[in-house]
């Protein structure tokens, strides 16, 4: 059966979303933020079938590759719709481990899995960070407390008035931080937030997000999807190296006046990053999103 495949645009993460809503265990990796900010640099492509209820992903940068299917897991015979679209052999990445498990159950020793620690995702109470109560977080609750003391700022949640703003700060950050790390990935992540999420804001009632802002700067900004009723997931935070702390508050503000209406909130992978993953293991996370490469051979 040949897959086709379309570009990723706002009509098909439109469809896309209806099949997304059906999977078990929701990877920020398949979120339409993260499809929409890295179409262009990784030439994602999206394939429906509606009598599967599924989507497949194929990506055509740095070489052509997929991820697994969204859509409804709980079929019937995986092996014959694995060999109809892909033959006897297929590979797939960044798999999520209920997934894997649903192929380990059905297709046994034909399933070869590698666990890839960096892509894990940091799952973690909305509640917790909101308040960032108890001893875990004194040092967190300490270092916001002395900005707080120290600047004179405002939560701005995003609005249509706020965006020129924000594409000026996030201009701004891509310049700063290319020095630290690979310049290339920083520039393509830019153009995409730019382009695709800000640049369509209004057309992504999903998207929700804020700033900080301090003496009429945006000094830090953050933007997050709303998944469903529980799960909030923060796909882009930003903030200006001038301000100590900008990020502890950024992610504390956010939480505390727009994401108490979630339960559980992603604050994605650390991408085996040493510096990245000691920060994001000091909030503590209380679960992961475990993802693997997969090889099925039928």
């Amino acid at each position: 059966m040949r897959l086709l495949f379309k570009s990723i645009n706002l009509d098909t993460i439109e469809h896309y979303l209806k099949l997304w809503k059906l999977v078990a265990q929701k990877s920020s990796d398949y979120s339409s933020g993260v499809l929409l900010c890295w179409e262009r640099s990784l030439g994602y492509q999206l394939a429906f079938e509606e009598d599967e209820d599924l989507a497949w992903i194929r990506g055509k940068s740095p070489y052509e590759h997929y991820l697994a299917p969204v859509g409804r897991w709980d079929h019937g015979d995986w092996g014959d719709i694995i060999r109809a679209r892909f033959g006897g052999e297929a590979e797939f990445h960044l798999v999520p481990e209920a997934l894997l498990n649903i192929w380990r159950a059905q297709l046994g020793n034909a399933v070869e899995a590698v666990e890839n620690r960096g892509s894990w995702e940091y799952l973690h109470l909305v509640d917790d960070l909101a308040e960032l109560s108890g001893k875990n977080y004194m040092r967190k609750r300490n270092r916001v407390h002395q900005f707080i003391k120290q600047n004179p700022y405002e939560y701005l949640p995003i609005t249509e008035e706020l965006l020129p703003r924000l594409v000026e700060f996030q201009e701004e950050w891509c310049e700063s931080y290319k020095i630290f790390s690979d310049s290339g990935s920083i520039e393509r992540e830019s153009e995409g937030i730019i382009r695709n999420i800000l640049g369509n804001w209004s057309n992504l009632p999903q998207m929700m997000g804020g700033a900080i802002e301090v003496f009429g700067h945006i000094i830090a900004y953050t933007v997050a999807e709303a998944v469903d009723d529980e799960l909030i997931m923060i796909h882009f935070e930003k903030a200006s190296l001038e301000y100590n702390a900008a990020y502890q508050v950024i992610n504390h503000e956010f939480l505390l006046n727009q994401g108490r209406q979630f339960r559980v909130v992603n604050r994605e992978e650390d991408m085996d990053d040493p510096g990245l993953r000691d920060a994001k293991m000091s909030y503590h996370p209380m679960d992961f999103v475990k993802k693997f490469t997969v090889k099925i051979r039928l």
